[in-house]
């Protein structure tokens, strides 16, 4: 009897261990497979940086093409440049001006726009879409001033204007005959001025640090 006993003590012994190795097999089993999942978002996320980059340059690309082949380029340079600071030159080189800061806008915005949305799912703040939602609004002003940029750049460089590019050609010539430079100037200006402004920003740290 006492045998008997005995037996069936260690019988249950081994399968309350035979349930808690089970138990453990699970649990460690769910833990690498929230893992792998985290490791797939993180994977995908990843690639949904270039994908949303390519969309967005194709966009601002479409939309450009289309004020391009549109007759506004020509009401620009007539209407516009004659009361803009400088003339046409001075609109030519505020477009190219602002080409490679419209393009770090988009680039920050969309950022910013992930981020946001990425937050308010982890912590559902309100603020955080609101953050989003800024961030998004940056990145498409940005896209939509880069994108009128780049059709006053390019009517400038090759003198053409869409639906009426012969009359517009002509009229670029004999009023803003040296316009192309001013555009390219001002494409080249920010990558003049960028390195300075990391430079002085350096030499004031240094200075406040020292002090």
């Amino acid at each position: 009897m006492a045998r008997r006993s005995g037996a069936r003590a260690r019988e249950a012994r081994r399968t309350r261990a035979a349930k808690r190795a089970e138990e453990t097999r699970l649990a460690a089993k769910r833990t690498a497979s929230e893992d792998g999942g985290g490791e797939r978002r993180e994977r995908w996320r990843g690639k949904l940086w270039p994908v949303t980059g390519a969309l967005v340059l194709a966009a601002v690309v479409c939309g450009a093409v289309l004020l391009f082949l549109s007759p506004l380029p020509e009401d620009v340079w007539r209407d516009v440049a004659p009361r803009w600071p400088g003339g046409g030159y001075g609109l030519a080189a505020s477009a190219g001006f602002v080409l490679f800061p419209c393009v770090g806008g988009v680039v920050v915005g969309l950022g910013g726009l992930f981020e946001g949305i990425s937050a308010w799912r982890r912590s559902r703040e309100p603020r955080r879409l609101t953050g989003a939602a800024g961030h998004g609004l940056l990145a498409a002003g940005c896209g939509l001033l880069g994108a009128a940029g780049v059709v006053v750049v390019t009517t400038t460089l090759g003198g053409k204007g869409g639906a009426r590019s012969d009359s517009l050609s002509v009229f670029l010539r004999g009023e803003y005959p040296l316009v192309g430079y001013a555009a390219l100037g001002g494409i080249v200006a920010p990558l003049l001025v960028a390195p300075a402004a990391v430079r002085l920003r350096e030499a004031l740290g240094r200075r406040d640090r020292e002090g």
